[in-house]
């Protein structure tokens, strides 16, 4: 994976409104990141989802990704409590956030709110899963 180092806009985004859907949620959080978190945006969202083809990020799973300071926090949800790959998630995410230059530090918090459903799923994620065999 190559990795680029553009320069971080600080800003923080007006998180005020709340979306019509959970997706809505995740794609205006993603679209107001800031340069240098629309790139940790893209690196995860190459982070598969260990049970189905698809990554973390179309999996409706990341909720937000900040940075400042050289530390990224990383709020996410699972689908169900109890995942049995909770650990391997964690650490993919820090492991492939850590490589950058200007990353000193990973947190990734897991969030219930909003709960994750499988309306979270573009039409495209639900292609993929049923090519894939699975049924939803």
């Amino acid at each position: 994976m190559s990795c680029s180092t553009p320069t971080p806009d600080d800003s923080t985004p007006d998180d005020s409104t709340a979306p019509a859907t959970s997706s809505d949620f995740i794609e205006r959080r993603r679209r107001d990141a800031t340069g240098f978190e629309a790139e940790v945006w893209d690196v995860v969202d190459e982070i598969p989802d260990p049970h189905i083809p698809v990554s973390l990020v179309e999996m409706g799973m990341i909720y937000d990704v900040d940075y400042a300071d050289g530390h990224v926090d990383v709020e996410m949800t699972f689908p169900c409590m109890g995942c049995p790959a909770y650990d391997m998630i964690h650490n993919d995410i820090e492991s492939c956030l850590l490589v950058y230059d200007r990353v000193d530090s990973v947190d990734v918090d897991v969030v219930w709110e909003p709960v994750w459903s499988k309306e979270m799923l573009t039409a495209d994620v639900r292609r993929k899963m049923n090519e894939s065999g699975i049924s939803l």
